[in-house]
């Protein structure tokens, strides 16, 4: 009876209890809650009736109100779009993730100046300056050239970059549309891409394309068909080589399209079938901001191209200095501390060890060449029978050779230590064998065993430049001496000719220049 009451008050008065004056209880609240619901309800009833007339009186048969089914009109008209974008499908399947399509649409935009700015950092420009500048002169000279070409991008150049590839993705997004998995729907038996055959269209229950059409109303109405495609089609026959589609067919298309958004026909069948007059179109409108992403792959790229140059220019000038010391381009010396012994510590994504050339170089030059030749010379001749005119100098190339000497012993005792049975070797081979995976602190006592195996490899070969170095000076210091018709340095020249089989001064130069080669191959593999 309270309830009654209630509703009779608000159909007598046409007042609620808050027109009253007062708050409405919760009863009150649901009522009129319910008497709006109502009222949505019939009006809702009344625009999907109206979209039942509009629809029954449309020229476009596509659709039948009464029993909400779509029509064969509906099957022919996805088949004739089907059939002048369908074949560009294929060509487009990896268009998401190309950045060479957004290249080109960069590409075909920019100004003469932008061109001629971009093929100054090509990696066969750079190929052409490497050969007359210095490595810093040319990363300098690069740097300038690529400030310049990125500020010529303005905003209003970015701008219209990025909507002619925002125009460009409405028709790779209407091209890839799922044409086959609707068209299935109205005829079972239909071949895909085979557009000789005539389908058979089948009328279909609303509800099993209302989605489909949802999907391409999307994609078709983010389609300009006023605008001129041409330069669309241009790039995109750049992207693949050939016409994406006919472009006269597409010209109708385009008619056609804007003939579906002016009359909203399908959202109109989309709200019937759904019963909801209320449904409006998400429309997927690309906005993506290729220009950024562009001028990231430029650099990448140039700078990817100086470091090939400088690194195919370190590996030349390497052979050369091997050629000059030992005669070849390559020596083999070590056989425990090797590149070849990285592989186990790459595959746990460990630096291994990291100065392989430089101990292998330094092994090489110390056992062959030092150990022998320089002795011979330096230890032998100049400092055990010479006459020096002052003990510092003496005493100071003493000191060199002595400690490059002792060098040459430490270096193979490293590398021997370092096989399975040495004393390191053993030990990495314990720390590797208790790494478990997915565990990174697991490989901890391996990263801290592979740290000290190179800082030790790093001090010989420090140690072994520096004390080369003092030793290159003496011998400089001794063959401008031996010139002098006065000798300062050394003061009995003669005798000490008589000592060696070959002219001394020719061993001299011969040893300086090794040696000199040699520092100069030091520092160019003692870089990590």
């Amino acid at each position: 009876m309270a309830r009654r009451a209630a509703v009779d008050r608000i159909d007598a008065d046409g007042k609620s209890s808050a027109q009253h004056g007062r708050s409405p209880g919760l009863l009150e609240r649901l009522l009129l809650l319910l008497a709006g619901s109502g009222d949505s309800e019939r009006q809702k009833k009344r625009l999907l009736k109206q979209l039942g007339r509009s629809l029954t009186k449309s020229r476009q048969r596509y659709y039948k109100p009464a029993g909400r089914q779509v029509q064969p009109a509906m099957g022919s008209l996805f088949f004739g779009i089907y059939q002048v974008v369908g074949p560009a499908q294929h060509l487009l399947q990896h268009a998401d993730e190309s950045a060479g399509l957004r290249d080109i649409v960069v590409e075909s935009l920019l100004t003469e100046d932008q061109k001629q700015l971009k093929e100054q950092f090509s990696e066969q420009q750079i190929r052409v300056m490497a050969e007359t500048m210095e490595p810093r002169q040319l990363a300098s000279g690069l740097k300038h050239i690529m400030v310049q070409f990125f500020s010529s991008f303005d905003n209003a150049t970015v701008r219209r970059i990025n909507n002619a590839y925002h125009r460009l993705r409405t028709f790779v997004d209407l091209a890839r549309f799922d044409y086959y998995f609707l068209l299935k729907k109205f005829d079972s038996s239909m071949p895909e891409l085979n557009f000789s055959i005539k389908p058979r269209f089948e009328p279909l229950i609303g509800d099993r394309v209302s989605e489909d059409l949802k999907d391409f109303i999307g994609v078709a109405y983010a389609v300009d068909t006023g605008g001129n495609w041409d330069a669309v089609f241009d790039m995109l026959n750049s992207y693949r080589g050939l016409d994406m589609v006919a472009r006269p067919a597409w010209q109708k298309l385009l008619t056609t399209l804007d003939s579906l958004r002016t009359s909203n026909v399908l959202v109109a069948i989309v709200q019937h079938i759904d019963n909801d007059p209320y449904y409006k179109p998400v429309v997927a409108a690309s906005r993506e901001q290729i220009v950024e992403s562009y001028l990231s792959r430029a650099r990448t790229t140039a700078e990817a191209a100086l470091q090939k140059i400088s690194n195919e220019r370190r590996t030349r000038r390497v052979e050369q200095l091997c050629r000059a010391v030992f005669g070849v381009s390559a020596v083999s010396r070590t056989r425990h501390y090797t590149d070849q012994a990285n592989s186990v510590y790459s595959k746990r994504e460990l630096a291994g060890f990291v100065y392989t050339d430089a101990v292998n170089y330094l092994t090489a030059f110390l056992l062959d060449y030092f150990k022998r030749d320089v002795r011979e010379l330096v230890g032998d001749i100049l400092l055990v029978r010479g006459q020096w005119s002052a003990n510092t100098a003496s005493q100071q190339l003493s000191e060199a050779f002595h400690r490059t000497l002792a060098i040459s012993e430490q270096i193979v005792a490293f590398d021997d230590a370092l096989a399975d049975e040495g004393e390191m070797g053993a030990r990495l081979k314990k720390a590797m064998g208790r790494i478990v995976d997915r565990n990174k602190a697991s490989a901890d006592q391996l990263r801290r065993l592979l740290g000290e195996v190179n800082d030790r490899a790093g001090t010989m070969i420090n140690d072994a430049g520096r004390n080369l170095v003092v030793l290159a000076r003496y011998l400089k210091a001794a063959i401008e001496d031996r010139d002098r018709d006065e000798h300062e340095v050394i003061l009995n020249w003669k005798q000490l000719q008589s000592m060696s089989a070959q002219p001394l001064k020719q061993r001299l130069v011969e040893v300086y220049r090794k040696v000199h080669y040699f520092v100069q191959l030091m520092q160019i593999c003692a870089k990590t």
